[in-house]
This record gives C-alpha cells, sequence and structure tokens, in this order.
C-alpha cells in the first residue's frame, strides 16, 4: 500500500521509548508510531478527536450530577424566597393567616416575573417591577414620606 510521509515532534522520552520499541520488535520507528496511531482511532471508533465510550460515560454522569445539582439550588432559592415572603418582617401572631396569604400571592406574582424572564431569556434582575418612592422611603427610614 502506498504511504504518504509525516513529520512528527515528539517529547526526547517518548521518542526515546518508540527506538526501543522498534529495536525490540525488529521494526522501523515509522510501523511502531503508524500502529499506535491506528490503535488510537480504532479505541474511538475512528474519529479522530472522539471521546472514548469511557470518557463519554463519565462526562454523561458529571452531567447528571450537575443537573440534579441545579435543580436543588432551584428548589433551594425558591423555599428560601417563599419563607423570606411570609416572615420578613417578623408578624404579630394574629396576622400569621393573612400574612400566609399575601405570602402566597407575592410568591405567585415572584413565579410569573421568574417565567416570564426565562421565557424571553433576559435577566431576572431587569424584569423585577420597579419600585416606588414610598417603598424605597420605608426600606430606608422605616417611614413613607407625604
Amino acid at each position: 500500500m502506498p504511504r504518504g510521509g509525516i513529520t512528527v515532534y515528539l517529547p526526547r522520552e517518548l521518542e526515546a521509548r518508540i527506538r526501543v520499541m522498534a529495536r525490540d520488535q525488529r521494526r522501523s520507528e515509522s510501523s511502531v508510531v503508524a500502529d499506535a496511531v491506528k490503535s488510537r482511532f480504532a479505541q474511538n471508533g475512528g474519529e479522530a478527536n472522539g471521546a472514548s465510550p469511557r470518557a463519554q460515560a463519565r462526562i454523561a454522569l458529571r452531567l447528571d450530577k450537575l443537573i440534579g445539582e441545579s435543580l436543588l439550588i432551584k428548589e433551594i432559592a425558591l423555599l428560601f424566597v417563599r419563607l423570606w415572603l411570609e416572615h420578613n418582617p417578623p408578624l404579630d401572631a394574629d396576622l400569621a393567616e393573612s400574612a400566609a396569604a399575601s405570602a402566597e400571592a407575592r410568591f405567585a406574582d415572584f413565579l410569573d416575573v421568574v417565567a416570564q424572564a426565562v421565557g424571553t431569556g433576559s435577566s431576572l434582575a431587569y424584569s423585577m417591577p420597579a419600585r416606588s418612592d414610598a417603598e424605597e422611603a420605608i426600606e430606608t427610614n422605616g417611614e413613607a414620606r407625604p
């Protein structure tokens, strides 16, 4: 079979190992390198830069773990928001039931904002409704300005 030529530059220790192997097997250095390349391509299913099945399995496991962790993080964030809406600021005991109803409504509004941001692909920060001056005054001073 006709062969083409290619020049390959290898680290010195690898070059020495190839020379020793070629001498021990009474073959040329080129045939040792050609067999190594053929073997590598055979392991990858004929693809020069494809991942081996073992590497693909490791990647799949990592992706599964990342997906599970991201779902857990989303669940934690939503639980935090829900609890924050229900208990911040601290309420009197007689207001707890109405606070829970208000928290349900605010949480539903929050989920609507998140869904809208995800649907449009925009940042959640830009999807939040603007705060009124009265809300900002209450947060900073504890009371609204006239």
